[in-house]
């Protein structure tokens, strides 16, 4: 597979056009298709996998995913019918949910009112002028800047129904239209942090920076508009380690949440592209069925999704005289959980939180996640009154390379929204909040590269075990030596790092001693610990120490 190319040539419409595959010098097969239709992409797939059965249908599905996410991207504008027109900036375009420019920065907010018997939604748009000035207004086409011009918004959304609940409270609205002061950034971010670390049992090695992740994800939900991408979150883990928990969270805290585990491709297109806001996409095994069309729809999505403009494109029927290519908006944060693991090209678009099962005595899995609905509503008041304060400010984050130590390509454009947000929240207050981050960023993406299957991370903690048992200290590479006699073909391409790195996953780490890097901290209650929360069987209650 490491050979084989696959290229897409556009002919007419939106998503028709040609895709050659390559293997070498030799072309194994060219046909005609729509990149966009995923029943279309599974005929070519079955086709070239009829005349080739030795190519994985995985990888192949999923370069075929990529190049109609990047077909997708395109779009299709088509000319206006008429005579002559005055062509849009299309800066002057804003979407109704969040917007955020040098002259006004606003977010929209479902309301619900009587007229008679009737209850009636409508959209209000709440508006923090360059001046310093607040606005409260109905939600129209367009917002009028005076001199400056206009804002035209698109797409107009659907009128708000009752089960729209606005995130912003009404009181917490009302002052801020009054005057109250903005909120603290790093008091807001600390609040953040206290509430994850209160209902969340995480790693120790690194669960101070995965609260931090968490918090400043959240906050960038609130701000992502200004950024050419956004990273997604990845919550990854063992059946019972927490993930839904998140989650839990993250409904009660992102801008606009969409929470969903089963929605079809074509009603998740719709609602995103209607409403905006941070998908919570959980149980994501399924996008690893690439065969099913309607997943693989989502998947090309997904895929488009993380990067301004990308759009999912669809074919839509038009009475009985044919269809017409439809392009829905579908950038945005995105949040997903899943045991497996995400697809290798879904997974590069993300930052990923791994979960730690918690012990049996800890009481974070029996608090209640709503005993205090008034700390929550808190937290979301002080977010929405943040969003629309900074608005300058969010609009030159996205240029601060300087946040980025040693980082290029996929790796800086997923952790610069994160590592500037760090930032700013130090320069109002959070001290050492940036470096904090920067080492947690590198060693993410070291773990990334190093990442490996539990039943290695299972060999190597037996191994740990049975050396503290024998009252042995070993370095990486002592268990890397002991690994490989134990299963040479597993540990083939592993290094002293890879070990480092696996058992860091679950908070062993190693500290010097006498010029070496041991596992000197490291002791049997921590291993009894990771037995009992994984299901694992490291040999350490059958063991008699003296």
């Amino acid at each position: 597979m490491s050979g084989l190319d696959l290229t897409f040539s556009p002919n007419g419409h939106a998503g028709n056009g040609t895709v050659t595959v390559r293997d070498g010098n030799e072309t194994l097969l060219v046909d005609r298709l729509n990149i966009l239709c995923a029943a279309k992409r599974n005929d070519f797939l079955k086709t070239l996998l009829s005349q080739r059965p030795g190519l994985d249908p995985a990888a192949v599905g999923e370069r075929l995913l990529t190049l109609a996410a990047d077909e997708a991207r395109k779009g299709e504008r088509s000319e206006p019918a008429g005579g002559d027109h005055v062509e849009l900036d299309t800066s002057r375009l804003i979407r109704p949910e969040r917007f955020i420019t040098r002259d006004v920065c606003g977010l929209a907010v479902p309301t619900m009112s009587t007229c008679g018997d009737d209850v009636v939604g409508r959209w209000v748009v709440y508006l923090r002028w360059a001046d310093g000035t607040r606005e409260r207004k109905p939600l129209g086409r367009t917002i009028d800047l005076g001199d400056a011009g206009r804002l035209y918004v698109f797409p107009e959304p659907s009128i708000p129904t009752p089960n729209m609940r606005p995130g912003w409270s009404a009181e917490s609205r009302r002052r801020w239209i009054e005057g109250d002061p903005a909120p603290d950034p790093a008091s807001v971010f600390d609040a953040l942090c206290d509430r994850i670390v209160y209902f969340l049992d995480l790693p120790r090695a690194h669960g101070t920076q995965t609260a931090a992740t968490i918090a400043l994800w959240v906050i960038l939900s609130y701000c992502y508009p200004t950024w050419p991408a956004v990273p997604y979150l990845y919550v990854g883990g063992p059946l019972g380690s927490g993930k839904s928990r998140v989650f839990e969270i993250l409904v009660r805290l992102v801008f606009r949440p969409l929470s969903s585990s089963s929605m079809t491709a074509a009603s998740l297109f719709r609602t995103l592209h209607d409403r905006g806001g941070v998908l919570l996409l959980d149980e994501a095994e399924r996008l690893r069925k690439t065969n099913d069309p309607d997943v693989s729809e989502i998947l090309a999505m997904l895929l488009a999704g993380y990067k301004a403009g990308g759009s999912a494109i669809r074919l839509e029927p038009v009475g009985s005289s044919g269809f017409k290519t439809v392009s829905f908006d579908v950038y945005g944060p995105k949040a997903l959980a899943c045991i497996a693991g995400l697809p290798p090209a879904l997974a590069s678009r993300a930052i990923p939180i791994t979960m730690f099962r918690a012990g049996p005595d800890s009481p974070k899995p029996r608090r209640r996640i709503d005993a205090d609905p008034d700390g929550w509503q808190r937290l979301r008041d002080d977010l929405h009154a943040l969003a629309l304060e900074h608005g300058p400010t969010w609009l030159d984050l996205p240029g601060r390379a300087d946040v980025c130590p040693a980082m290029s390509g996929r790796d800086y454009e997923l952790w610069q929204p994160i590592l500037a947000l760090a930032g700013w929240v130090e320069e109002h207050g959070a001290g050492g909040l940036l470096g904090l981050m920067q080492e947690h960023a590198l060693d993410t993406i070291d773990t990334g590269r190093d990442d490996t299957t539990p039943a290695h991370d299972e060999i190597v903690l037996r191994l740990l075990a049975e050396s503290i048992e024998y009252g042995q200290r070993p370095t990486p590479g002592e268990l890397l030596e002991r690994a490989v006699k134990a299963d040479p073909a597993a540990f083939k391409f592993w290094t002293a790092r890879s070990v480092a790195t696996a058992l860091k996953r679950y908070g062993l780490t190693t500290a010097k001693s006498h010029g070496q890097r041991k596992y000197t901290q490291s002791t049997r209650e921590d291993l009894q610990r990771i037995e009992t929360a994984y299901g694992m069987d490291l040999g350490i209650f059958s063991t008699e120490t003296s």
